[in-house]
């Protein structure tokens, strides 16, 4: 009805002003305005509304054949219907008809829809500027026109059926598809996520517990960057595209943290299903949280001291090992142990001694700054391991000496007292072991220790008897 108003009433003001009413007029009023309603609504909403941007956008994601595909189908489908339509020789009408149906089974529903609004625009400009196949017709304007609109209207709603049922029918096979196995893992275990993804991350489909564990509900999360949900461990951002873009079949595990409660831990395992070429993906989700913080417990009992918790010998192995595979030189072994430690624990009991360890480890982690690494071996002795070169690591130590010596010490609630150390060290050569670094800063710690105590010595002086 819009269509057939609107002529009239052009038809009307030309003929007030011409004074005729012309049959022309009202065809080409009405042709233009039926034409552009049933050809351009469709293709016009995808474009405005963004999908046909972000259709193109895609076009980078896929595969680069497929993508060349779709990019050669929608150029030459335009390029030869340009020619036809241009062309008033041979009635090649059949040509455009052939290759819409072809690209929209191609490029899908909305490059097919896209590619007709042009064609429709190639031809009507053809048509009002007498060219094309419709000027081998001899039947006047008025029935060019009506032909040209025929054979337009047929093209369109062809284009428009294929494209529609074609890709719609294997989409919504598809879907039924990954849901059904989505729905088999979610009955296997209920206490977990279960999220369908594509290559790049975002979630179609999620069943189980994705509230608890991802922050978002099944429905909510639907749509969502994986990206922006989970914090994945020591991976880069293209993980996921790079999974998916590999040329097979597999289960990856990774760790990762929710972005709602980073206190938390989960076990994510990737799968990815290729089924006739088609790439479809999936991640379970496991709370492992509470295994996490057994571990970490595990973990820090075996590598600290439960009294000052500094290092203990294993923990400091473990650490000074990383330290060693990159750091070739600059570094330096110190043994340090307390002077009459001994007298200390017979005069005022052991509670008093483990309060001077206690307070001489919070003085070292104040003193002596990362990236240096303080343990405990044991009793009262202690290793630091100082990263510099020979002349600040020997001043760090000096300085450390003097601390503590400055220091009083609570030895019990009423009694108060200075301690002081001794220390030797020796500096790590590429190739030596650690061992033996250790057992030359011990030799060098006796060495201060018959030298008179409350000192540093260095290995080498410890040879010449400095």
């Amino acid at each position: 009805m819009f269509p057939f108003i609107c002529a009239v009433l052009g038809t009307t003001f030309n003929a007030i002003d011409t004074g005729t009413p012309s049959l022309n007029d009202f065809a080409g009023w009405f042709f233009a305005l039926s034409l552009g309603n049933i050809t351009f609504t469709r293709p016009l909403t995808y474009i405005l509304d963004g999908t046909f941007i972000g259709s193109l956008k895609n076009l980078t994601k896929i595969k680069p054949l497929h993508a060349l595909a779709i990019v050669s189908s929608v150029f030459a489908t335009i390029a030869v219907s340009f020619y036809v339509f241009y062309q008033s020789k041979y009635p090649f009408l059949f040509v455009p008809s052939s290759l819409i149906i072809a690209n929209s089974l191609i490029s899908g529903e909305i490059f097919g829809s896209v590619t007709v609004m042009v064609i429709a625009i190639i031809a009507t400009i053809a048509a009002f500027s007498s060219l094309g196949p419709m000027m081998l017709l001899q039947i006047g304007a008025l029935g060019r026109q009506a032909v040209l609109q025929t054979y337009l209207i047929f093209a369109v709603f062809t284009e428009r059926t294929i494209s529609v049922l074609f890709m719609r029918n294997k989409n919504l096979v598809q879907s039924v598809s990954t849901r059904e196995q989505m729905l088999a893992l979610v009955m296997v275990n209920s206490t977990d996520s279960i999220v369908n993804i594509n290559h790049a991350g975002l979630c179609l489909w999620s069943g189980g517990a994705s509230l608890d564990l991802l922050g978002y509900s099944n429905q909510d999360i639907v749509g969502k960057n994986l990206n922006d949900v989970l914090s994945i461990e020591n991976k880069n951002p293209d993980f996921i595209e790079n999974f998916f873009n590999s040329s097979t079949e597999k289960l990856e595990t990774v760790l990762a943290k929710p972005i709602f409660d980073p206190s938390r831990a989960l076990n994510l395992s990737f799968r990815k299903f290729i089924t006739d070429g088609i790439v479809s993906g999936a991640i379970t989700v496991n709370d492992i949280t509470e295994e996490s913080e057994k571990l970490a417990v595990a973990v820090e009992k075996s590598e600290k001291d439960p009294l000052t918790r500094l290092l203990n010998r294993y923990g400091f192995n473990e650490k000074i090992k990383s330290v060693l595979e990159t750091q070739a030189e600059n570094i330096c072994i110190s043994y340090l142990d307390i002077d009459h430690f001994k007298q200390i624990n017979d005069t005022y009991g052991h509670e008093a001694g483990d309060r001077i360890l206690t307070e001489l480890a919070r003085l070292m982690q104040a003193t002596v700054l990362p990236p240096n690494i303080i343990s405990r071996f044991g009793g009262d002795e202690f290793v630091i391991a100082i990263i510099a070169n020979p002349t600040d690591a020997q001043n760090s130590l000096n300085t450390l000496i003097e601390t503590i010596s400055t220091t009083v010490f609570s030895l019990t609630d009423t009694v108060k007292a200075h301690i002081t150390i001794s220390c030797g060290y020796s500096f790590y050569k590429k190739g030596k072991p650690l061992d033996i670094l250790i057992q030359e800063a011990d030799s060098a710690l006796y060495n201060a220790k018959q030298s008179g105590r409350n000192r540093v010595c260095n290995f080498v002086q410890s040879n010449s008897a400095t």
